[in-house]
């Protein structure tokens, strides 16, 4: 009796570690990492946000900047990474960071989806340093909206979890890999603006996925989604399920409450498709910010971006 106990025990245990996350594959005397979010200290997986990395910084000049600035099409601009160390560190950890852009959006799957940019070598102090990589100009094509993919690569701190397809499960998992996807928007009145926000499916097989509209700061002034025709077609088919959202077009929804969705984007495997945010005003507006998320069918978070409207540099 007792040698079954313990066998189905054992069984139980396996089954759990097979499920339960790696605390970490890197003791924390040697761990480097940089934060998804403000609240990151380097647990892996981490909570919350993944792809608003304040870690990661894009600056006009080689000179580090208060606030992370959009990129400008066909200079030089110049990312700067925080590579942090845990709390009781020793010594000095080597390795390499790697930077790699893409389209603004979600569900850019690994690594096909990504561009390289360029590489800094870097020895890791106990109280961390910040990295400088060029982004030259001619690697800087129009629109001037991007998603940033930081990978620290280090035989001393490896990668907790192998990649996969997913970049969200990435970052999330390892705290070597780090997501910034943030667009600074000004609005004037009567001078509406439109940026491109893009969704992908990261994987293989079709899927169907939603996208999630959160105004943690309202604008006050009007946010319209543009869908496109074919995404549109494919929406209304699927059943053209929506909350929260007005169409004001044939293909336009404005966004009416400080959450809503448009639910059913059916995309084709590796498929990624362009779609368009209007922000406009009729009158002097103050800071805002407006979250896009776009997730699957099981709530999986797949990507997005935050765009600070108005925001104070």
């Amino acid at each position: 009796m007792k040698a079954k106990l313990a066998t189905a025990l054992a069984g139980l245990l396996a089954v759990a570690a097979l499920i339960a996350p790696a605390a970490s594959a890197t003791p924390f005397q040697r761990d480097v990492f940089v934060r998804d979010n403000v609240s990151d200290v380097g647990n892996e997986p981490s909570a919350g946000s993944i792809y608003y990395s304040p870690d990661i910084k894009v600056c006009s000049t080689p000179v580090l900047c208060a606030v992370s600035q959009n990129p400008v099409v066909g200079v030089n601009n110049y990312v700067f990474v925080t590579l942090r160390r845990k709390p009781g560190g020793i010594g000095f950890v080597d390795g390499n960071l790697h930077l790699y852009r893409s389209n603004l959006g979600g569900g850019t799957a690994w690594p096909g989806g990504w561009t390289y940019i360029g590489t800094a070598g870097s020895s890791v102090p106990v109280g961390g340093t910040t990295v400088m990589i060029t982004w030259p100009g001619w690697n800087v094509p129009g629109p001037a909206h991007f998603c940033l993919l930081a990978r620290w690569v280090s035989n001393a701190d490896p990668m907790t979890f192998a990649e996969g397809a997913n970049t969200q499960l990435n970052a999330q998992r390892n705290n070597n890999i780090a997501w910034r996807n943030v667009d600074s928007v000004r609005v004037r009145p009567f001078e509406p603006v439109r940026v491109p926000y893009t969704i992908g499916n990261p994987e293989r097989a079709d899927a169907r996925q939603n996208l999630i509209f959160e105004q943690p700061r309202p604008f006050a002034g009007t946010a319209t989604i543009d869908l496109g025709q074919e995404l549109t077609a494919r929406w209304k088919a699927a059943g053209g399920r929506a909350t929260g959202v007005k169409q004001v077009g044939e293909t336009q929804f404005q966004l009416v409450d400080t959450k809503a969705s448009i639910d059913g984007l059916v995309l084709k495997g590796d498929e990624r498709i362009e779609t368009a945010l209007t922000f406009a005003t009729d009158r002097e507006a103050g800071p805002a910010e407006l979250h896009v998320r776009q997730v699957d069918v099981q709530g999986t978070d797949l990507g997005g971006a935050q765009y600070l409207i108005n925001e104070k540099d």
